[in-house]
């Protein structure tokens, strides 16, 4: 395993996604880039994924990013330095966290690398950090010697997605081989800087270079796929403990598909329910929305911000860091009223020639089990109902009917359910319940949610009209309790 460390908040907006890779962070603090808001959103990912936090100050250049030296006075140079590491300070005390580490950035970064004046200007002006943060340092560099014959505590950092000179500086950015992106160059690079403690230089050569800590720039081109492959390139097998990943697929040209073992058992769909819980609570801004059906997950996501395999390589990732069973909501069981007439009840007759069931025993059966919600759809508030009778299971309709009513209680295969407004559909009728299913009025439209339970009470006619005519008035509630 590397410890791998990027520099964030600088406008790039992937921290989202790069940080469950990360095992330090060097968020810009106002000087290059940043301000409070973004500040607290970085400090905020950083906890969540508990990623070190460093303060990442530069020269107050906003336009030229601090990439370009700067020659301010002893004074101002210690004062805008210091001002950028007090707004960090007060972000992350706001969120009950602490800064890990300084690391200068760009221009002041390489400027301090080479220059003594320069290096003990930026080391007076953390010098009252000494005690309580560790500063990040090239190798072999004036900045190296000068901290730590002040006690300073140094981390070693080489670049992931560099090049460097035969002195080992870095090569400039004006240069056309100053970057590194591809993903095989950048393994080979950190390999030989991991297991040597050297780097091959632009000319071939190999030269010391010492380091703990590898940085990757948020803003190279492709800085989500470098993270994403070097955690899996150089994490262990002993490392990967990630529950089982269901089966992914395309989904249209903004939606990735999980799907579980094709059964209808409440182990797979607690399993389900649970990815659904953990997505929703990690308030994902490139996921747009969750669709669950009885053993899948249709995850819509914002394209423009990540891949398709990116988000695959993302989810994966999470639910190791997350692995933990999760609390569900609570679930309700509702008692639905259902009216079983001959006058409902249009496809009796067929079941009982199909079953040799009476229409007595085919309600006895129908009403005898709790079912349970396993999804909702393909019309809003339709529930697809697991635990039907296997007595009971039946083939639907080969041609399906053009209009079903509003509150049809129809069975499909093992599957029961109930018609929300009128429809074309295809299950078999056995009766109907005057309850609204979905009702856009509502601050809940479907009042049950996929995990609760249905327990359907059979009513006689007489009782489904008053049940109607109070549902009709508003003075009827669902009864329920919880499971």
């Amino acid at each position: 395993m590397i410890h791998l460390n990027c520099d964030v908040g600088e406008g790039e907006d992937n921290e989202e996604i790069l940080m469950p890779y990360l095992n330090a962070c060097n968020i810009a603090c106002g000087g290059h880039a940043g301000d409070i808001e973004t500040m607290h959103e970085v400090v905020a990912l950083a906890k969540k994924y508990q990623v070190e936090i460093g303060a990442h100050p530069s020269y107050p250049d906003l336009e030229n990013f601090g990439r370009v030296s700067m020659e301010l006075t002893e004074k101002e140079l210690i004062k805008t330095i210091q001002e950028q590491i007090t707004n960090l300070e007060a972000v992350v005390s706001l969120h009950d966290v602490n800064i890990n580490h300084i690391k200068p950035h760009g221009a002041l970064y390489n400027d301090v690398a080479k220059s003594e004046e320069k290096a003990i200007v930026f080391l007076k002006a953390i010098s009252i950090y000494k005690d309580d943060y560790k500063l990040y340092v090239p190798y072999n560099s004036v900045i190296e010697n000068l901290a730590i014959e002040q006690n300073f505590e140094v981390v070693y950092e080489a670049f992931a997605d560099r090049n460097y000179n035969d002195d080992v500086t870095l090569v400039s950015r004006s240069k056309s081989n100053a970057v590194l992106t591809e993903i095989e160059a950048i393994i080979s690079h950190i390999s030989t800087l991991k297991n040597e403690q050297k780097v091959q230089t632009i000319s071939g050569k190999k030269v010391t270079l010492k380091s703990d800590t590898f940085c990757v720039h948020s803003d190279t081109k492709n800085a989500v796929e470098i993270v994403q492959q070097l955690h899996t390139y150089f994490t262990t097998e002993s490392e990967h403990v990630t529950p089982k990943f269901p089966t992914y697929t395309m989904y249209g040209n903004n939606g990735l598909l999980l799907t579980w073992e094709a059964e209808m058992t409440q182990k797979v769909l607690y399993s389900v329910l649970e990815y659904q819980e953990k997505i929703i609570k990690l308030k994902l801004k490139l996921i747009l929305d969750v669709i669950q059906s009885n053993n899948s997950l249709l995850i819509i996501y914002d394209f423009k911000k990540i891949g398709f395999k990116s988000l695959q390589h993302l989810l994966e990732r999470l639910f190791s860091l997350f692995s933990d069973t999760i609390q569900l909501p609570k679930q309700y069981c509702w008692e639905i009223p259902v009216c079983y007439d001959a006058y409902f009840g249009i496809d009796l007759d067929e079941i009982t020639q199909k079953t040799t069931l009476s229409k007595e025993e085919i309600i006895q059966l129908h009403t005898a089990p709790t079912y349970q919600v396993f999804s909702i759809g393909f019309l809003p508030g339709f529930l697809y109902l697991g635990g039907l009778d296997k007595r009971l299971h039946i083939d639907r309709k080969s041609t399906p009917r053009l209009e079903v009513k509003k509150g049809a209680v129809g069975i499909g295969g093992m599957q029961t359910g109930i018609y929300p407004k009128t429809s074309p559909g295809g299950w078999q009728i056995i009766g109907n319940s005057p309850l609204n299913f979905f009702d856009v009025s509502n601050e809940k439209p479907c009042f049950a949610k996929a995990g609760d339970f249905i327990k359907f009470v059979a009513v006689s006619l007489e009782e489904y009209h008053e049940i109607a005519a109070a549902v009709e008035n508003g003075k009827y509630t669902v009864k329920s309790t919880i499971c």
